[in-house]
């Protein structure tokens, strides 16, 4: 018994090596015929351009793909078959349309991974500039000392980076808080009510600059998270907001600097 039982086991290590002795033959001889990085240059935001990649099969053996796994919904991957002679090709072909709002550069993936391997063979990456008519500094509102009850607020600057005049015809937020209203750990997904944006429309002048301001009252200590939106007659943008709300702390635990900045001090 114990004798059959070793022979399984030595089968089971040789089938083993040899898979790993094939993916290993695979990683030197199944290669993309070309770079693993792609520009595509500057593109429009609702634009979708592609590009096709393409593998070559120099090994001895027939290489098989299990798939080609794009980072986002926003590429499509489409690989022209999955089974690969020796001196065979397998093209992919690959569709890029900017996420909602985007703006600037972006960089995406698309993995690729042979059969039976966990980990990918081979990683392509690419990227675009997405053409904007506006700037955003800083890129998100970062909601810093938040507290239960107690108003806040953060900023960024948008900068019209045309020759143009340019209108924001509307400038609005959507927020969400995430906290445990009944104190027994479970945290649920709220709409934040009360949370104002201003302005709610907005026109600046060729290179002219203009801050956009979000303001809010915790209800519950959690995490806030949200977006604003900035429209235009040609394109959208979103800017990120977030934020981690505490328990308010008591006004004995603060102190006024001399700049008349406020100190949050540890109760415990």
């Amino acid at each position: 018994m114990k004798i059959v039982k070793m022979s399984i086991a030595v089968v089971l290590l040789s089938l083993l090596a040899v898979s790993a002795a094939r993916a290993q033959d695979a990683q030197q001889c199944f290669k993309l015929d070309g770079t693993t990085d792609y520009y595509f240059g500057e593109i429009d935001p609702n634009e979708t351009v592609e590009h096709t990649f393409v593998f070559i099969n120099n090994c001895s053996e027939t290489v098989e793909i299990s798939q080609a796994r794009a980072s986002c919904g926003c590429t499509a991957a489409v690989l022209s078959e999955k089974s690969i002679a020796p001196g065979g090709k397998a093209e992919i072909q690959v569709k890029f349309t900017p996420p909602r709002g985007s703006r600037g550069k972006v960089t995406k993936t698309v993995s690729l991974y042979l059969q039976g391997d966990d980990k990918p063979h081979t990683v392509i990456r690419f990227s675009a500039k997405i053409k904007t008519d506006f700037e955003v500094h800083p890129a998100y509102i970062q909601l810093l000392g938040a507290e239960v009850g107690r108003e806040i607020s953060g900023s960024v600057s948008v900068k019209n980076v045309t020759d143009k005049e340019l209108t924001f015809s509307d400038v609005s937020i959507n927020m969400t808080t995430y906290a445990d209203t009944a104190g027994n750990g479970r945290t649920i997904a709220m709409p934040l009510k009360g949370v104002k944006v201003s302005p709610s429309t907005l026109t600046l002048q060729p290179g002219q600059s203009a801050d956009v301001k979000v303001t809010l009252t915790p209800v519950f200590k959690g995490q806030v998270n949200g977006a604003v939106r900035l429209k235009t007659a040609k394109n959208e943008g979103i800017i990120q907001v977030f934020g981690v709300v505490r328990e308010a702390q008591s006004t004995s635990l603060r102190r006024t600097e001399p700049q008349g900045e406020t100190l949050m001090l540890d109760s415990k």
